[in-house]
């Protein structure tokens, strides 16, 4: 293998010249790629809040503690909770600047935007040189360019972007990116240097677990990307020894006496690669395990595996090649994007359409495999998208068959075919045509291209303005989503148009019966509109669908509490404390309770107790103030109790001022 080795080292000069060339304007593609981005986000920082956002951030006192304790706690697995710290970690950092204006979460989403286009394009110049050798100098860079542009520019990227509880996504994405990077890098070191790249590779793989467990695929990606380059190396060496066969002058010399590796030294080379990096990959993959334990435990607690697709797995299957084919569709020729989608399968699902998905899905593979002997990056690219994807599939069933920041990370690979082909087509030259005509033609395709993404992401920067703008797009879209449907039921909930609210949740059951969350949200509204036994069989329901989740059975409580039935309140509310000890919210609610009852030294008490769980939170003070003012006629301790609460929450402004008129008002009468 010598002619190898001297190749591969000529090729290593050539890669490090052509890097020393970029790395002179290194500070104008980053800047050039914040610009564009910043261009393409701005129209979306003065949006607002959206319901999709509220479980995450406006309604998570998590993110409120930015101390030690509460990173302590941001790290801490919580049963039926996803777990995403280091997404927690930046809404609490993101919450201890901003408070709750939704501008500066938007900037920090553009922020780590930014910064994964950054990592694309550093990542495709590295990817294209290693996979693609024949090819002129500048070639690389041209490709990493036109790539990133269309990553950045793709409206696909809008859900991950500009909704803020998507963070995970971006987090992700640059950690991910970040990851291979210095892999690829670090791979041409020696030594020292080699072993410090490896353990940034695995601390950023790290993160992008913690900023979302999708990332645990990372492993397969590395794979994928040795044995690609391994099969380059072959084809090189074999490259390098043809002229051989062609020197005029020289006696023609037989293949046996050529140095040709054999074909079996193709799968060697990547397992040789793989094994003197074991305890690299040993440790990379043990991560990724731990967190698919991790990831899968997650979601049998929180209720996010739901029932088979079609009555059974073999149905369910067969469900995931509809998923496959409809993200290559979101990438490829989707024009009206949505927060929620529907897939139309056919019951029975044994049919033409099936079969013709499951062919087109065998067809790509076979083209990828087929491609590695000739063409590395379309093995590449194919497999990455498939690999990424795959947590997506619904090969065990979630909650959502489709969305678009699941192909988040996927489309990378679809975005550095389309900057090959751009590149290819601008160095196509043809006697009929004159020497420009193509560089002009592929110049003035890939700006249209360019134009027409930015176009759709910035008009669907708008639709996420608010959340009924969000939700009235998506069923106007597709108007049998139940998450279009469920969540459009949630805003007019909040506006307190009940009748239009069950109109909504409604049909969002009838396409998902186990929906449990509108199930709860169901019978909230029955029970404000006046329909108690309807109410509660919706309760009843969401807890049979998930017993484990506290929320349900709250609502349950306050339901009991409107229709005057407190001792089953009491019930409801003493299960859930016997469960949860230290929840301030539950004492709070059992005290309201107690006060309506007439039981005032028992809510006084569980007031107290909720105050000492949560000592900045103002109501328990507020409402010890007026059991003291109202029902014991105690104005001194009264007083105490609203001074307590201005101390206690100084942020909580309308409330505090509330409550100095409160005081003002009985120091005037004392």
């Amino acid at each position: 293998m010598p002619r190898a080795t001297a190749m591969e080292g000529n090729s290593s000069e050539q890669f490090q010249e052509r890097e020393r060339k970029l790395s002179f304007h290194s500070w104008v593609i980053p800047a050039l790629i914040s610009v564009f981005v910043g261009i393409l986000y701005f129209n979306s920082l003065g949006n607002q809040f959206t319901n999709w956002d509220d479980g995450m951030i406006c309604q998570n006192s998590t993110i409120r503690d930015l101390s030690w304790e509460g990173i302590k706690r941001i790290f801490t697995y919580v049963k039926a909770n996803t777990y995403q710290p280091v997404r927690m970690l930046s809404y609490a950092i993101d919450y201890s600047i901003w408070n709750l204006n939704p501008m500066g979460y938007r900037i920090t989403n553009i922020f780590f935007y930014i910064l994964t286009c950054i990592m694309v394009f550093l990542t495709l110049y590295r990817l294209s040189a290693h996979l693609r050798d024949r090819v002129t100098s500048n070639s690389h860079a041209q490709v990493a360019l036109l790539g990133t542009l269309l990553f950045a520019a793709h409206p696909v990227h809008v859900e991950a972007v500009t909704w803020l509880a998507a963070r995970k996504e971006v987090l992700q994405g640059f950690f991910f990116f970040l990851a291979f990077y210095l892999y690829l890098k670090g791979r041409e070191g020696e030594g020292r240097k080699k072993l410090i790249y490896l353990v940034l590779v695995l601390l950023s793989l790290l993160f992008a677990i913690l900023s979302k467990p999708s990332a645990v695929v990372f492993p397969a990606v590395l794979l994928i990307y040795e044995i690609a380059v391994a099969q380059n190396r072959w084809i090189d060496t074999f490259d390098g020894a043809k002229p051989r066969f062609l020197n005029r002058g020289k006696k023609r010399r037989s293949v046996s006496t050529l140095s040709i590796p054999r074909a079996s030294d193709r799968g060697v080379e990547w397992v040789d690669f793989v094994k003197r990096h074991w305890l690299f990959f040993s440790i990379s993959t043990l991560i990724s395990f731990i967190f698919v334990s991790v990831l899968i435990k997650v979601m049998l607690d929180a209720g996010g595996i739901k029932p088979y697709r079609g009555g059974s797995f073999l149905n369910n299957f067969l469900i995931s090649f509809y998923v496959f084919i409809y993200n290559i569709k979101l990438l490829v020729c989707t024009i009206n994007y949505s927060a929620a989608y529907t897939i139309s399968i056919p019951n029975p699902i044994w049919g033409f359409q099936t079969f013709l998905f499951v062919g087109i899905t065998f067809l790509l593979f076979g083209l990828s495999l087929w491609s590695l002997k000739r063409t590395k990056v379309i093995f590449f690219t194919l497999f990455f998208f498939f690999v990424t994807l795959l947590p997506y599939l619904n090969i065990f069933p979630i909650s959502t068959l489709l969305a678009d920041r699941y192909v988040f990370i996927a489309s990378f690979s679809y975005c550095f075919l389309l900057g090959i082909v751009f590149d290819k087509f601008y160095r196509v030259r043809a006697k009929r045509f004159s020497e420009g005509f193509f560089k002009l033609l592929s110049i003035a395709i890939f700006i249209f291209i360019l134009i027409a993404y930015s176009f759709m992401t910035i008009h669907q920067n708008q639709i996420w303005e608010n959340s009924y703008t969000l939700w009235a797009d998506a069923v106007e879209k597709y108007p049998d989503s139940n998450t279009a449907n469920a969540l459009m039921g949630v805003v007019y909930m909040d506006l307190g148009m009940d009748e239009k609210a069950a109109k909504y949740l409604e049909k969002a059951i009838e396409s998902v019966p186990y929906d449990y969350q509108s199930r709860n949200n169901l019978g909230v509204v029955y029970g404000r509109l006046g329909q108690p036994e309807k109410a509660l069989k919706e309760f009843m329901t969401a807890i049979w669908l998930n017993p484990e989740r506290d929320t349900v059975k709250i609502n349950l409580s306050v339901f009991y509490q409107t229709q005057k039935e407190y001792q089953k309140c009491e019930e409801v509310l003493e299960h859930l404390i016997a469960r949860d000890p230290k929840n301030a919210n539950l004492y709070f609610r059992l005290g309201l309770l107690y006060k309506e009852m007439g039981r005032y030294d028992a809510a006084i008490a569980e007031l107290i107790k909720s105050m000492e769980l949560a000592p900045h939170i103002i109501n328990p003070y507020e409402e010890l103030g007026n059991i003291y003012l109202s029902r014991m006629k105690d104005t001194e301790k009264a007083k105490y109790f609203y001074l307590r609460g201005i101390e206690a929450a100084p942020k909580a402004k309308s409330r505090v001022e509330d409550l100095r008129w409160m005081v003002q008002d009985l120091e005037c009468h004392q």
